[in-house]
């Protein structure tokens, strides 16, 4: 089953890279095969595939990875402080900024690996668009997060299925989810050219 492939590849690559320089390379390359495989290229060779987005991207995606851990410690350090202050007049406006800035940073990693996968940008561009397409598409960004509680409530329960299923599963729930947002961002952004168009056509002929 390929699925069950590529979820034993994840981990193979992931502890290849010493977990910590593994994962994100590792996901970007699952993102790649899963990418494909909804674009209908289904025949793809999957551990070459797999194999030259490991390789090709792993600085890059481990700089990403970076970025990640260092604004999770900020906002850990923060969400401690703002703890600490609960007497604080401070204390509810500080949260409700923490808060939004965790919706933010959620938002950002669910959609930087479809967004790196599917899009070719400038570095800071990858972080702009994914917090973006994020926002502008919450109906399927909400999709997505309710899909993958429901992943994870079922490896939980059945925590035999990890090795097996439960990574792959999260990156086709998580690429899916993200390839009909684009899909969406795509159509709104051709009517708008549309609409565009024939204004400006009514107003030459007018």
């Amino acid at each position: 089953m390929r699925i069950t492939y590529l979820n034993i590849l994840w981990i193979l690559f992931t502890l290849l890279g010493l977990c910590l320089f593994g994962f994100m390379p590792a996901s970007i390359a699952l993102f790649t095969v899963i990418r494909k495989w909804l674009l209908q290229d289904t025949d793809i060779p999957i551990f070459n595939t797999f194999f030259q987005s490991f390789k090709q991207d792993f600085l890059k995606t481990n700089l990403f990875a970076l970025i990640i851990l260092f604004i999770g410690a900020i906002l850990y350090v923060d969400l401690q402080y703002v703890g600490s202050i609960v007497e604080s007049a401070f204390y509810a406006p500080l949260l409700g900024l923490l808060f939004l800035a965790g919706i933010l940073y959620l938002l950002f990693i669910l959609y930087i690996g479809p967004v790196f996968v599917h899009y070719d940008l400038r570095f800071g561009q990858y972080i702009k668009y994914a917090i973006m397409i994020g926002i502008t598409q919450l109906h399927f960004s909400l999709m997505m997060i309710v899909l993958l509680s429901a992943l994870y409530y079922l490896t939980m329960k059945f925590p035999g299925i990890f090795p097996f299923l439960s990574i792959s599963c999260g990156g086709f729930i998580i690429m899916w989810s993200a390839n009909m947002a684009f899909n969406a961002l795509l159509r709104t952004k051709e009517k708008v050219a549309g609409t565009l168009k024939t204004s400006k056509e009514i107003k030459e002929t007018s």
